[in-house]
């Protein structure tokens, strides 16, 4: 009876384990999604300009993000009918466009 009581134990505490592991690699999975690459000496860059304004990079790009949706830089420019008679191609990318 003790053998099958420390069974049932030593099978709960796997199935733990086995939860616990695919939890933590399921998030790692979606912080990985959410990252994003920067050139390493724009980031070493930036880190001496956060440690001289004593703030972080994370605060200086998200900063320069909200510039950056602030503007309208992001937004696209319609293609003029001129453009489009010089390159046709831009026709089909604009009735591809209209399909999605």
């Amino acid at each position: 009876m003790a053998n099958n009581y420390k069974r049932f134990i030593h099978n709960q505490f796997e199935k733990a384990k086995s939860t616990a592991s695919e939890f933590i690699s399921s998030r790692s999975v979606e912080q990985d999604e959410d990252m994003i690459d920067l050139d390493p000496r724009h980031v070493d860059q930036l880190k001496e300009i956060a440690d001289l304004q004593h703030t972080t990079v994370q605060a200086i790009v998200n900063g320069l993000i909200a510039q950056y949706l602030a503007s309208d830089s992001y937004e696209l420019t319609p293609i003029s009918v001129d453009q489009k008679e010089a390159n046709p191609l831009l026709y089909l990318d604009g009735i591809c466009k209209q399909e999605d």
